[in-house]
C-alpha cells in the first residue's frame, strides 16, 4: 500500500471546487496503486465533494483529528468535548468580534448574527440551528456532541484574540489554528496526527510509503508522520521548515505536481 493523504483547504484546493486536472492527477495515482485519504478540519458535508474529486479510497479524517468516517459518512470513531468545557470556550468566546462556530453531529450550532457561518454551511447543506446564550448548553437538554468549537474572524482581530483564547483553555484542549482566520477548540489531545495513528493501528501492515500534504499548523502532527512531507511554497513557515517536497500553491493545481512526482517514481 502507497498512501498519499492531503489536507483540504490551500492545498488540495482554493474553497469548493478542485480542478479537473487535480482530479485528473488523483484519479492516475489510484489507477497505479496508491490509496489516498483526506484529513481536513472540515465536517464531512462540507467535505464530500473533495473526497469524491480526490478519489479517495481510505476513510477521511475530519475536524482536524475529531472524527474519522467511512466514505459513505458512516463514522469509525470520535472524540468529543466535555459540555463543561464548552460552555466555558462559549463564555469566554461570546463578546469576542468573531464568530462561533459549534460543529454537532453533522449540524452546526451559531448566532443568528454570525452571518458568514450560516452562509457557508447552509451552501453545503449543512443543518445550522441557532442559539442566543453563551450558557444554553446549561440552560437546555441539550444532549448532542460536540467535536469541536470554532472561532472566525478577519486576520487582524484574529491575531489580536488568539493569544488570550490559547492563554484560557490551552491547559485544558487543544487550541489549532488552521488558517490566518480559523481557529479550532477540540478535546485535549485530539489532532490529525493522533487520529491517522488510531488508523494506521487498524491496518494488517504499516503502507510501503506514506506522503502527507498540509499548509498550516492543523497539519503539523500528521505531516510528522509521514515518509514525505510536502507543503504548497505559501504553506505556514513551520510547516515549510519540515516539508521535504515543496510544491506550487493550490491555485497552481501543486497536488497535480506532487502527483506527478510520486508517479515517476523519484
Amino acid at each position: 500500500m502507497k498512501l498519499l493523504v492531503t489536507d483540504i483547504d490551500d492545498t488540495l484546493s482554493v474553497g469548493d471546487n478542485v480542478s479537473g486536472e487535480v482530479s485528473d492527477a488523483c484519479a492516475s495515482l489510484v489507477e497505479n496503486g496508491w490509496d489516498i485519504m483526506i484529513a481536513s478540519g472540515r465536517s464531512f458535508f462540507t467535505a464530500k465533494n473533495h473526497i469524491k474529486a480526490a478519489h479517495a479510497t481510505q476513510p477521511a479524517i475530519l475536524y482536524d483529528g475529531a472524527r474519522t468516517m467511512n466514505l459513505d459518512g458512516s463514522e469509525i470513531e470520535s472524540v468529543t468535548m466535555n459540555p463543561l468545557l464548552v460552555s466555558e470556550v462559549l463564555k469566554f468566546l461570546w463578546p469576542l468580534p468573531s464568530e462561533i462556530q459549534i460543529a454537532c453531529d453533522e449540524f452546526i450550532l451559531c448566532r443568528a448574527d454570525d452571518a458568514a457561518t450560516s452562509r457557508f454551511y447552509k451552501k453545503s447543506g449543512v443543518e445550522v440551528r441557532y442559539i442566543d446564550s453563551p450558557s444554553f448548553m446549561e440552560e437546555t437538554s441539550f444532549d448532542h456532541p460536540v467535536y469541536r468549537v470554532a472561532l472566525w474572524a478577519t486576520p487582524d482581530i484574529f491575531r489580536r484574540i488568539e493569544g488570550s483564547i490559547c492563554e484560557a483553555f490551552d491547559r485544558r484542549a487543544e487550541i489549532v489554528p488552521g488558517g490566518t482566520e480559523f481557529l479550532d477548540i477540540l478535546a485535549k489531545g485530539v489532532s490529525k496526527g493522533d487520529a491517522f495513528d488510531r488508523f494506521l493501528s487498524r491496518l494488517p501492515a504499516r503502507p510501503e510509503i506514506i506522503v502527507v500534504a498540509g499548509d498550516h499548523l492543523n497539519d503539523i502532527e500528521i505531516l510528522r508522520r509521514a515518509d514525505i512531507a510536502a507543503a504548497p511554497e505559501n504553506a505556514h513557515r513551520r510547516v515549510l521548515e519540515i516539508a521535504d517536497f515543496i510544491m506550487p500553491t493550490a491555485r497552481e493545481d501543486g497536488i497535480k505536481v506532487l502527483a506527478k512526482r510520486l508517479l515517476s517514481g523519484e
